[in-house]
């Protein structure tokens, strides 16, 4: 299976016009190229996850204009676009105990490949799950 480990970075925004905006601007401005990106909304915030190709200036930029950014591991897998791979994913690891706290990803534009990253209960664990499955 084709996996990597790679720094995800979570901020919590204000759920208002612009912030997004002002996020991407906040990379662009320090040359920092966003690979992943999530934004889930809540009742009075949004979360923003991030991975990018550089997590430690991403960060330092984020904490510069006063966003706290938390820092996470995450698995981010290659899989084939044909059906039953997330299931052989998902079943492997619940097979070993491991929870997948939560999931995206996107489809390239190939339609040939899903980028998904999942947040795992025990990362070590699931690297080692993951290792043994075909691709």
């Amino acid at each position: 299976m084709d996996f990597t480990i790679q720094r995800q970075l979570s901020i919590a925004i204000e759920n208002k016009p612009g912030r997004l905006a002002a996020i991407g601007r906040l990379m662009a401005g320090c040359g920092v190229n966003i690979k992943d990106i999530c934004v889930v909304d809540n009742v009075e915030q949004g979360m923003i996850r991030l991975i990018t190709s550089d997590p430690a200036a991403c960060k330092a930029q984020l904490a510069s204009e006063g966003h706290v950014a938390l820092e996470a591991d995450v698995i981010v897998l290659i899989l084939k676009d044909r059906p039953g791979q997330l299931e052989a994913v998902g079943s492997a690891l619940n097979q070993a105990g491991i929870n997948i706290d939560y999931a995206y990803g996107s489809e390239d534009a190939r339609e040939e490949e899903l980028r998904l990253i999942i947040k795992v209960s025990n990362l070590k664990k699931a690297a080692e799950v993951l290792s043994s499955l075909e691709a």
